[in-house]
């Protein structure tokens, strides 16, 4: 069997669903399935060497035995890309993408192959997604967002580049639709995209919750010290609110598993989020963390109730505004442990993409 390349149309799109999701059809219809990330861009320190952690991820979720450094064999670190600019050799990149492929379907007949972001993503050191797709002999399908015009326009500039390249597209799959326009969308994008040549092969409903981070990856991210509320720090959050308005007009904006971003000097607003809401609101667990921002320490005697609750709070150096913009700009990938958002991944590639006719148009009939 051909590998199967999962390229996007813009970063976040969602191929670390279909990935998942694939995976685990693939191996309920018996196959041995293999992975890898040949060009990762967001790595984390595993075993020892910089590895992407999509990568991480499905050696994990599928208790894959390969060796990390084969299922993510270019790691793009800090100057890399300069660094090559300047001393630019491709060979030596590309054999060692080639070798770990070879040892990876060495041992999975069947291998699913994630992209970097859309087609052109690497080519400023000449590993493109359609490049590499090129280099792997890999057939490739397209993830890109819920919508019409743009999500046509988006794929028709992947289209062009995969092509450039003689690179086989399959078809395109649309995540993150909206639910209540989902057959109105799914007729005009097969439509369009027919008018490219290529198809629509599945369109997947938008699935808040597998976006939620949770508190403990925004405290990595910010950096922030965790003053309590540590044994809950894998609470998922689902919404956030600036509370740096009158303390009266707080519970406003509260609702279920929200993040209260506030001035540290802001007391009354800390303690108006964790009493008076759950009784106004009606919530069982309405405030979910509280990032205190500029430094400001607040008394033991604050800390105390607080912790009692079990919520966490996080003490930033930064203003109000810094932090609120940086939380905007984050992404949230799924993680080993998010357990349930690998299930609903899963489950939203079971019911809505086509996976056996997307194995006719792959398979040689090799099995496990």
């Amino acid at each position: 069997m051909k590998p199967l390349y999962i390229s996007a149309t813009l970063q976040d799109c969602g191929k670390t669903t279909v990935i998942v999701g694939l995976m685990e059809a693939f191996r309920n219809l018996g196959y041995n399935v293999g992975y890898m990330k040949p060009v990762g861009q967001r790595y984390v320190d595993y075993e020892g060497r910089h590895i992407d952690e999509d990568a991480v991820l499905a050696r994990h979720a599928f208790h894959l035995q390969d060796a990390p450094v084969d299922m993510s064999p270019v790691a793009v670190e800090r100057g890399f890309t300069e660094r090559y600019i300047f001393h630019r050799d491709p060979e030596p990149l590309q054999k060692r993408i080639l070798e770990a492929a070879g040892r990876i379907k060495a041992a999975h007949p069947c291998m699913i192959v994630e992209g970097t972001g859309h087609a052109g993503v690497g080519s400023c050191f000449d590993l493109s997604n359609a490049r590499v797709a090129d280099l792997l002999g890999a057939p490739v399908i397209i993830v890109t967002e819920g919508g019409i015009g743009r999500a046509i326009d988006e794929v028709a500039l992947s289209l062009h580049l995969f092509r450039k390249h003689d690179v086989e597209v399959l078809g395109v799959i649309l995540n993150k639709t909206w639910p209540q326009k989902l057959e109105k969308i799914q007729r005009a994008v097969a439509a369009g995209l027919a008018h490219l040549g290529t198809r629509l092969l599945g369109v997947i409903p938008f699935r808040a919750q597998l976006g939620y981070p949770r508190v403990e990856q925004i405290v990595a991210e910010l950096g922030g010290q965790v003053l309590c509320g540590r044994k809950n720090l894998s609470s998922a959050v689902e919404h956030t609110v600036v509370a740096a308005m009158a303390p009266q007009h707080v519970c406003n904006y509260i609702r279920q598993n929200t993040l209260v971003i506030t001035p540290g000097d802001r007391i009354d607003n800390v303690l108006i989020s964790i009493t008076a809401c759950p009784i106004e609101r009606g919530l069982t667990r309405p405030v979910t963390g509280i990032l205190l921002t500029g430094g400001f320490d607040p008394p033991a005697s604050i800390l105390s109730i607080v912790d009692a609750i079990g919520i966490p709070v996080v003490l930033c150096q930064e203003d109000t505004y810094t932090v609120a913009a940086r939380l905007q700009e984050m992404r949230f990938k799924i993680r080993p442990e998010d357990t349930d958002k690998i299930e609903a991944a899963k489950a939203l590639i079971r019911e809505n993409v086509n996976v056996p006719d997307l194995l006719v148009r792959l398979a040689d009939d090799t099995r496990t």
